[in-house]
């Protein structure tokens, strides 16, 4: 397993994962799980998607995120230390997938190239915690108070599955019942 740790920059309250593809001019939030949107260009959900978003609290500032790239699926998450978990499927097309942001910096080259592994599909399970904290921080400069563990391996293309959801800020994004 390879596993890379980085202090990354969002705005927007985003980043994304993507090989060469990428357009969310059009992206619709209808039936979004409110952590990670598996997207087809140019912004439908599918399954599975070219790219994802993954949504953060933190609408600017350092977010913690760990990538860790596997050649057959990690044991399960450990829900009790993650708000939210997530699975999506992502071809990620291209010869440089990655975990980018609308910031050019060392952070995102270092969590790039993370499916080492071969062309995919992958199976890709996102973990987030401190969503709630970087709402209500708006801006960090400091240290996260928001971090993400992203597990990446290659795997046949299934439906998106939502493993837990109970932040506060994911709320505001998913369908109400």
């Amino acid at each position: 397993m390879i596993s890379k740790t980085a202090r990354l920059c969002v705005a927007d309250h985003q980043y994304w994962i993507h090989g060469d593809v990428y357009d969310v001019t059009e992206w619709r939030y209808t039936g979004f799980n409110g952590l990670v949107a598996s997207i087809a260009a140019p912004g439908v959900l599918r399954d599975p998607g070219d790219f994802a978003i993954v949504m953060t609290g933190t609408e600017s500032g350092p977010v913690r995120v760990t990538v860790q790239a596997a050649a057959r699926e990690l044991g399960p998450a450990n829900l009790d230390a993650w708000d939210e978990v997530v699975e999506v499927s992502l071809l990620l097309r291209g010869e440089n997938p990655a975990v980018v942001t609308d910031f050019d910096d060392d952070a995102s080259s270092s969590l790039s190239a993370f499916t080492v592994l071969g062309p995919g599909p992958y199976r890709v399970r996102v973990h987030a915690r401190g969503r709630d904290a970087g709402q209500e921080a708006l801006m960090v400069d400091d240290e996260p108070v928001e971090e993400h563990l992203i597990q990446v391996w290659p795997a046949p293309a299934a439906p998106t599955h939502v493993i837990k959801t109970s932040d506060t800020y994911g709320t505001t994004f998913r369908p109400q019942n």
